[in-house]
């Protein structure tokens, strides 16, 4: 038993240093392959509006580490512009000219970028860009919705680091960053900033669909201005808000994180997670507990049996995947709370998704316990962030979460 708890510190210590029915049913909308690998999730891309054209931001991942000189030489990045998610036949295409100007390296994320004429009569449109890798021959395709005609401040302004030269597409950066807020004009602006300190729930299970007890209402925890185009550091973390006008219905929202975000380090945090493969007892002893570590410790303990192996290799997936749901899916809240990364944690990549305007499905096939699953997203206004989605629950998902939630307890989770 003693040797089993020092195992779990030495692998938390290591962690720290490193409408559509739930069956299989045909979606119309833009379809991302067949088989979709953390880096096509992965890929961020956002826009700003540039005067005569609209310049599109794509953050990617490779699967290698590579230099900036050597991506340049293999990577092939090409557009295509939809009129919508359901018109396959392009309004214009090119191939992306990639230079040490539009294509920047961060830690081995690489940010592309590309400027697009605006279309006449056409007030929004998609832009599908493919990333082929020729090293690999492998394609990622990253879609993004694109306004021409807009009043929402966040289509003009945006965070970059502290050069202006590197955007910052997450909806989080960290309590050690300086930032800039700026448009592609430089246009100076007064903003106002509100910050929110609010501790968000959990997703709730896939099978809750009883209508939720509403959260508590959020509250400004301090309000300051600042200026576009000036140095920020925002040194509290917690959920901000930044607007030109408190009349404005949307403005920019971003969370300040601690320098290890999206990993968690601290036992107080690795256990929150937990709450999506616990029972109800389980996570009030996690939940409540003063000494996380020891709760912690007594939670793996108990549902592995002893089970060194199967307890070593089940908290390394585990926490990947929570450190994966973060660094993908944080919108106001942290992304294991977001009903994508619920899903993300416990399922895993799903075999295909498919994507409209207003709602995103993932599509499971891979799994002896089913022939095929659908989880619906749908798309739902936020004045924090563009991207916020609701899962569409069903009971039904109990005959498939759960014997999926008995296999991670078990140990039989097989992550690639």
């Amino acid at each position: 038993m003693k040797k089993l708890i020092y195992l779990l510190s030495s692998l938390y210590l290591l962690w720290a240093c490193a409408p559509t029915s739930p069956t299989a049913k045909k979606n119309s909308g833009q379809n991302l392959e067949n088989r979709v690998p953390l880096q096509r999730i992965a890929t961020k891309s956002k826009f700003l509006d540039n005067g005569n054209t609209v310049r599109v931001y794509v953050n990617l991942h490779l699967d290698r580490t590579t230099s900036q000189s050597d991506a340049l030489k293999e990577l092939v990045i090409s557009y295509n512009l939809l009129s919508d998610y359901n018109n396959k036949q392009p309004i214009a295409s090119s191939t992306v000219a990639l230079t040490t100007e539009n294509f920047l390296n961060d830690s081995g994320w690489f940010t592309v970028w590309f400027d697009i004429p605006k279309p006449k009569d056409l007030l929004t449109a998609v832009v599908m860009t493919d990333i082929r890798d020729n090293r690999t021959n492998n394609k990622v395709t990253n879609d993004c919705f694109v306004r021409f005609q807009s009043g929402k401040v966040s289509d003009y302004f945006m965070f970059f680091d502290k050069t202006g030269k590197l955007p910052i597409l997450k909806s989080f950066f960290s309590v050690t960053d300086t930032v800039i807020l700026r448009s592609l004009d430089n246009k100076n602006q007064n903003f106002k900033a509100f910050r929110y300190k609010y501790e968000f729930d959990p997703a709730l299970s896939p099978m809750a669909t009883s209508q939720r007890v509403p959260q508590k209402s959020l509250y400004v925890d301090s309000a300051f201005s600042i200026k576009s185009n000036t140095l920020v550091h925002l040194n509290t973390e917690a959920l901000y808000y930044f607007t030109r006008d408190t009349t404005e219905s949307f403005g920019i929202g971003t969370m300040v994180v601690d320098k290890r975000f999206p990993k968690f380090t601290r036992p107080e945090k690795l256990v929150r997670p937990l709450i999506y493969m616990s029972t109800s007892s389980e996570t009030a002893d996690l939940y409540g507990s003063r000494e996380a570590k020891k709760a912690l410790d007594n939670y793996w303990l108990n549902i592995m049996q002893g089970n060194q192996n199967n307890a070593k290799r089940t908290i390394k997936a585990f926490f990947q995947r929570v450190e994966q749901a973060n660094r993908m899916f944080t919108s106001y809240k942290e992304g294991w709370k977001t009903d994508k990364g619920m899903v993300w944690i416990i399922m895993g990549d799903p075999t295909r998704i498919t994507r409209t305007k207003d709602k995103e499905v993932w599509t499971y096939t891979r799994n002896s316990q089913y022939s095929e699953v659908n989880f619906t997203f749908n798309k739902r206004a936020n004045q924090f962030v563009e991207d916020h989605y609701e899962l569409q629950r069903y009971a039904e998902y109990q005959s498939i979460w759960f014997p999926t939630v008995e296999q991670w307890r078990n140990g039989d989770i097989v992550v690639k």
